[in-house]
């Protein structure tokens, strides 16, 4: 009886018979009506949650500009990140507990010494063109963030690697002049991304992603349509993602609860009560370690004075702007990029609170009592809370009286105008699964993305010695003490970090929390589907 009620279950879990008939099954079998009603309702709670195939996925981003790209070596913002995931594989993707999974690699080994790896490539993966992924494409995509002409952002990541060959027809070895314990963690990022060898048309990129472009203008959206040969059948259920920045926060909650799109980034802390009390959408909030940061050119008046930049880390209510900025989906942060949800958070540093005495003494020796800098800010920045953070300093630098003033830049063109280019000014930056990759992004001195200017050689010794190191005690030090060193002389203010604050349409199915970053880890298009 169990086993043939479990095959009608099963076939109406299918589509190939009706309720009616169902129903009809059960009660020929000598179930009772009670009984059936009961595997009813299970298999269509099973129906519910198994995801369907078609329809397009529409996303509204928090912002997009004439800069949007899909060359791996240049992405910067958040919907390039995702567009980079819908049409392009790496080697490896992170888990929802930031451990590294498999993708066009489907296994991996180092030496004893950690210094030598290999990655064994996953066969029969396609382009979107047709041709079959080789270790000649891996490495020549992991070669373009390599050398002296590269543009690539994650060029100081790879700079360690002194040699990749082939070994064999699906495997590579990558040989660093240093141990790396955590290097496949590197190729999970969005930056590595595997390309064609030789390829160099973004506009028209070629990847193994689960979608392959329909159409791309950067600055106005994208289209991608279903790859019919992505290696994977049990991801990526629509068939068309399209995707596009709506700047304006008031416009994009509108576009969500109008219908127009199904899932919106970067919800205004104020509006959350609004999108809950709409009907048909709702938040889709997650934790997460994204740290809003305000970083202060070190290398140039007047900021290159450490004594100015520690006046003003002091100036920071960091609780304060947690409750009344942030209202509540947030934690405070330590001027460090190492959150409290990090196991490599250093408790031994004390948390750096608003202190007015204190900020007062750093003026003083700085010789900046009573002085005025501009601080730059957008939601480009951070989202809609990034202006009122950059308020919140403001008013707290009066307290002790020294003069910030705001001066809001568009979101259009914040990342190539504003970004490492102003004195003072706002950034925000995804956590990344380990603290190295976080260390090494934005600290090392030669960081393509060093945005405060800031570092030593000292800072840069003691990095690349903890990447060398295994877990322990050891290198938990290792990692406090950089932890100190960035909290002492720094050169950015890290006040706090913040929730992922999505939100989507009740009827979009499959989304789920991912740390590592908003809308699923960016891979929303291969979580979600469509009643």
């Amino acid at each position: 009886m169990r086993k043939l009620t479990d095959f009608w279950r099963s076939e109406f879990i299918k589509g190939r018979i009706s309720r009616r008939e169902f129903l009809g099954r059960m009660s020929a079998a000598g179930v009772t009506a009670a009984a059936a009603g009961s595997v009813l309702l299970s298999a269509e709670r099973a129906i519910a949650q198994t995801p369907k195939k078609g329809g397009r996925l529409v996303l509204g981003w928090y912002s997009h500009s004439a800069k949007d790209t899909l060359n791996p070596n240049r992405l910067t913002t958040s919907l390039d990140f995702q567009r980079a995931f819908q049409t392009m594989g790496s080697l490896v993707r992170y888990d929802n507990d930031l451990s590294v999974q498999p993708d066009l690699a489907t296994e991996w080994e180092a030496s004893d010494d950690a210094q030598t790896w290999k990655f064994k490539i996953r066969q029969g993966v396609e382009f979107h063109n047709g041709k079959t992924l080789t270790t000649d494409d891996v490495i020549y995509s992991i070669n373009r963030h390599r050398g002296e002409e590269s543009d690539s952002i994650i060029k100081a990541w790879l700079e360690p690697i002194t040699e990749i060959k082939k070994d064999g027809d699906d495997v590579i070895v990558i040989t660093l002049n240093g141990p790396n314990g955590d290097l496949p963690f590197y190729f999970g990022d969005m930056h590595a991304c595997i390309i064609p060898d030789g390829f160099t048309d973004f506009n028209n990129c070629i990847g193994t992603g689960p979608y392959k472009i329909k159409s791309f203008e950067p600055g106005v959206g994208m289209v991608a349509e279903r790859f019919g040969n992505y290696y994977r059948d049990d991801i990526a259920h629509v068939d068309e993602v399209e995707s596009f920045g709506i700047g304006d926060n008031a416009a994009r909650i509108n576009a969500l609860i109008s219908g127009d799109v199904h899932f919106v980034t970067r919800v205004d802390p104020k509006l959350v009560d609004l999108v809950n009390g709409a009907p048909g959408v709702t938040m889709a909030s997650a934790p997460g370690s994204r740290h809003i940061t305000f970083p202060m050119m070190s290398d140039a008046p007047p900021f290159d004075n450490n004594d100015l930049r520690l006046a003003i880390k002091y100036m920071a209510e960091r609780q304060s702007m947690v409750d009344s900025v942030l209202k509540g989906y947030g934690a405070v942060g330590n001027d460090t990029p190492i959150g409290k949800l990090d196991k490599y958070y250093c408790a031994d540093i004390p948390q750096r609170e608003f202190d007015p005495d204190k900020a007062k003494f750093h003026l003083k020796k700085a010789g900046m009592e009573g002085a005025t800098v501009t601080l730059h800010t957008s939601e480009a920045a951070g989202g809609p809370p990034a202006p009122d953070l950059a308020l919140h300093l403001s008013e707290s630098a009066k307290k002790v009286g020294f003069n910030i003033e705001v001066q809001r830049e568009p979101a259009d063109g914040y990342w190539s105008a504003v970004w490492m280019k102003r004195p003072f000014h706002m950034s925000n930056w995804m956590p990344r699964p380990t603290a190295d990759l976080r260390f090494s992004l934005v600290h090392l001195s030669d960081a393509k993305w060093n945005e405060s200017h800031n570092g030593t050689p000292e800072l840069d010794a003691l990095i690349i010695q903890a990447r060398g190191m295994v877990d322990g005690p050891e290198r938990k030090q290792a990692y406090c003490d950089i932890q100190k060193m960035i909290h002492d002389t720094g050169g950015s203010v890290i006040p706090v970090f913040t929730s992922w604050l999505d939100a989507r349409a009740e009827n979009l199915n499959g989304w789920s929390a991912h740390p590592v970053g908003e809308g699923d880890g960016f891979r929303i298009h291969e979580t979600a589907w469509l009643p």
